[in-house]
């Protein structure tokens, strides 16, 4: 009796193991935040309505991953020809909000899998009847974010289990709860589910204001960091987030486990600037703490400032497009 305990008890242990292992951890955003986490071995994606918004990089292929639905003007047709466009490995195709809704979804994700059959397509249930009404071989899409109608307003953990689920937003430890909460043993011996991926798009949010996420929460210590950019301190935020689901097993063992785990902060050098003089007005730009505030524009110029003011007052003067590159400017809180 106690070796048929133990055996059962491993066993038991091993298929959870397997049901919290994702297939795919998912962070949608435009270039460069999403090649930075592309080379982290994330999967890169965005909305249907979007772009990775590359077009002032040359030579730049970021294969979609994942394709979202514009949930706020949702349009089924557009979305499945923009599947067929962007052929991408994992297909949000919409919210259903009533059962009504279910066979148009259905529909589309058939019409999808005769051309694709190995894509991954989710349906997003927003109440409790939608999620038996969904067949079983498409995927459950879980809210956790800032959705208007998150999963757990609606339903319980066992109305989950024994389905493919992708975990749709929600900070990691937020996403955590929930892959405890759908695959831990039962008293009744019901099936885990399993977690084919998730995604989380906030690490941008707090970037801006010099923040970047830590298994401990945000951490405001970029703020007094010299030469910071939006652009790493996202990047230092994204190899946080994979050390974090690599601790916990979550994390594809499919991607590269070493490439990118340490890296840290490094501002430019006064070798990235023409000169240290302030593009505005003169002074140095490396005599103020925070400073330089190095902008890179349309034109190809990199320009530095020895305050936000300078910065500010230039850009808004002349009319200038900055792009989003690894000299983006680094804004300080008021």
């Amino acid at each position: 009796m106690a070796f048929t305990a133990s055996t059962t008890s491993s066993s038991i242990a091993t298929e959870i193991t397997a049901a919290r292992q994702a297939d795919r951890v998912a962070f949608l955003h435009r270039a460069p935040f999403a090649l930075d986490a592309y080379r982290l071995g994330f999967l890169t994606g965005f909305r249907e309505d979007c772009s990775y918004q590359q077009q002032q990089y040359t030579n730049l292929e970021i294969p979609v991953g994942m394709l979202d639905n514009d949930f706020r003007n949702p349009d089924l047709e557009r979305f499945v020809e923009r599947f067929f466009g962007y052929e991408p490995r994992v297909g949000v195709i919409g919210d259903a909000y009533d059962v009504d809704k279910v066979d148009d979804y259905v529909a589309a994700a058939r019409e999808i899998q005769g051309s694709f059959p190995d894509a991954d397509l989710v349906i997003v249930p927003k109440c409790r009847e939608v999620i038996d009404a969904i067949p079983d071989d498409l995927v459950l899409g879980y809210s956790r974010g800032y959705a208007d109608r998150l999963a757990h307003e609606f339903s319980e953990p066992s109305d989950w289990r024994g389905r493919r689920v992708h975990i749709l937003g929600g900070s990691p430890p937020k996403q955590l709860d929930v892959i405890q909460q759908l695959t831990r043993p039962t008293l009744t011996d019901e099936p885990p589910a399993d977690i084919v991926g998730l995604d989380w798009n906030g690490l941008h949010r707090g970037a801006q204001f010099g923040e970047f996420w830590t298994a401990d929460g945000w951490d405001d210590s970029g703020r007094d960091a010299d030469h910071v950019t939006v652009r790493k301190t996202v990047r230092h935020s994204l190899a946080r987030v994979r050390e974090f689901w690599q601790s916990y097993g979550v994390w594809p063992d499919s991607t590269p486990q070493d490439g990118g785990l340490h890296i840290e902060y490094g501002g430019p050098t006064p070798a990235d600037l023409e000169q240290a003089a302030c593009t505005e007005c003169g002074a140095n730009v490396w005599t103020n703490r925070r400073s330089p505030f190095v902008a890179e524009y349309d034109t190809g110029e990199i320009c530095g400032y020895c305050s936000y003011d300078c910065y500010f007052t230039h850009r808004d003067r002349n009319n200038l497009e900055e792009i989003a590159g690894e000299q983006s400017v680094y804004l300080p809180p008021a």
